[in-house]
């Protein structure tokens, strides 16, 4: 019997050491936006947000935007509601600023603040955060703002000049240093160009994703064995079953 919890107890302690860290690209595209994400234990979810005639929706492009669907009520409501129930479970939600990044992110921070238990969850274990990605603010300037704001950056030149505790995460385009389509074994060649940018941003220590990646089991493993920390894709509960069979 307590062989048996043993064991248990290591093949459970083991799977979530090497569970792999989700991001739910372009999530709000979901049949359930945030829920269908969340509850696969994606750890990471993003909402393209457009700050228009005051208000903050959430949309891959601005034609598109539906009055119905704002950051509040698809992404901050849910969130509130996981708070108040005090369940934990290790997330960030990135924001994807698609309008100008002063005013735009002015108005995410005022929405957020509604919410006094949202903005206090990052203090908490850091369990939540709200990560700062498209259009952003300088580097330098990323200190300015409240503790509940998080940074997306998206350069290696100057990483070092940035306040480490503002910064939540390295992305870049997947395209940038690989045309692979994830449909047979990467070369030797590309996975040192990326594995390259990848230790750069570990050095510093950052975790990194990569956007607009292949989305296929291969392509989940390889990058996976890269060390990359996020893997992006658009079907998070197939992603996380792959990483937990």
């Amino acid at each position: 019997m307590l062989r048996d919890l043993f064991t248990f107890l290591i093949i459970v302690g083991w799977n979530s050491v090497l569970a792999q860290k989700i991001h739910s690209h372009n999530d709000y595209v979901q049949a359930r936006p945030f829920w269908e994400a969340y509850e696969a234990g994606a750890n990471s979810i993003e909402a393209d947000v457009y700050l228009v005639d005051g208000k903050l929706y959430v949309a891959h492009e601005k034609n598109e935007i539906n009055p119905e669907r704002t950051l509040e009520k698809l992404y901050l409501e849910p969130l509130n509601k996981i708070v108040k129930s005090k369940k934990r479970q290790e997330l960030q939600i990135l924001i994807d600023l698609k309008t100008s990044a002063e005013p735009t992110l002015k108005a995410v921070e005022a929405a957020i603040a509604k919410y006094p238990k949202l903005a206090k969850a990052h203090s908490k274990n850091k369990y939540i955060k709200f990560v700062i990605s498209g259009n952003r603010p300088p580097i330098s300037e990323y200190s300015k703002y409240p503790p509940y704001i998080f940074f997306d950056h998206q350069s290696l030149k100057d990483l070092d000049k940035g306040d480490k505790s503002k910064i939540a995460l390295v992305s870049f385009s997947f395209g940038s240093y690989s045309k692979w389509k994830g449909d047979k074994p990467m070369t030797d060649e590309e996975k040192l160009k990326l594995k390259t940018i990848i230790d750069s941003v570990h050095y510093y220590g950052y975790p990194i994703r990569f956007w607009a990646t292949p989305d296929t089991p291969l392509s989940w493993q390889t990058l996976f064995d890269l060390t990359v920390d996020f893997i992006n894709t658009d079907h998070p509960k197939a992603c996380k079953s792959y990483f937990i069979k």
